[in-house]
């Protein structure tokens, strides 16, 4: 059944606007009596469409969907990588459950975004975030955060935060995914890796530096890697 994320909610009615009304009225054609998923304020609902309007739907609530759900914050901390690997990044880390998603600009960052365009790139990760949410049914949409753009500013709460380095042999991901926590925060370099400096600022922060195996993994790879295992080791 098709999800749809929606932001107008009347009593026990929703109403469905812009490219999600296009995508039911025209792309998958659902008629009046037909259900849907209408997801509001990360709570799903089993919807009936009741009327088309000129640009809006409108899907009356038949039910609340309760569903079992373990709640572990994952906080992702990635450099920006070139446009067509980091879209791919959203979107499997988008499936994945990440909680969070921060883009960093690190010192060995190939790409650079200026300061002019960040609320245009934001706007358009979001729209990548939500499609991927809605192909995954997920009842909500990672928050994608203002550009880092500088390793020092990184400020985690997170019970557990780890910062993964090639560099690192001797610490096994599996032992430090072992112990009890819902919130876990990770960082993961761009093409070029992490400097070696920048990995100290964050070590003072509390991270703990780990390795992902003998070879060496590009940064899109890494990041689902890490996420995997994460979800793996805490069966969600």
């Amino acid at each position: 059944m098709h999800s749809f994320f929606v932001s107008r909610k009347n009593d026990n009615t929703f109403l469905i606007e812009e490219s999600d009304f296009h995508h039911i009225k025209n792309v998958i054609k659902l008629n009046v009596g037909e259900q849907i998923y209408c997801i509001f304020d990360q709570e799903k609902y089993l919807c009936e469409i009741k009327d088309f309007f000129d640009n809006e739907c409108l899907a009356e609530i038949i039910e609340i969907v309760k569903e079992d759900i373990k709640n572990i914050t994952i906080d992702l901390y990635v450099g920006i990588i070139r446009e067509q690997k980091w879209d791919f990044v959203l979107q499997k880390a988008t499936e994945l459950g990440v909680t969070n998603i921060y883009p960093v600009q690190f010192s060995r960052n190939v790409v650079k975004i200026e300061e002019k365009k960040e609320s245009n790139k934001i706007e358009r990760w979001t729209s990548i975030c939500k499609d991927a949410a809605k192909q995954s049914k997920r009842n909500s949409i990672p928050n994608i955060k203002p550009i880092i753009r500088n390793v020092s500013k990184i400020d985690s709460n997170s019970q557990i935060n780890l910062v993964a380095w090639e560099e690192v042999k001797e610490e096994p991901l599996k032992a430090l995914l072992e112990a009890e926590f819902n919130s876990i925060s990770i960082v993961i370099g761009p093409e070029g890796g992490i400097d070696s400096k920048e990995v100290d600022i964050l070590l003072k922060k509390g991270f703990k530096k780990v390795g992902l195996g003998n070879n060496i993994l590009r940064a899109e790879t890494a990041s689902l890697y890490l996420i995997s295992a994460i979800k793996y080791q805490k069966d969600i």
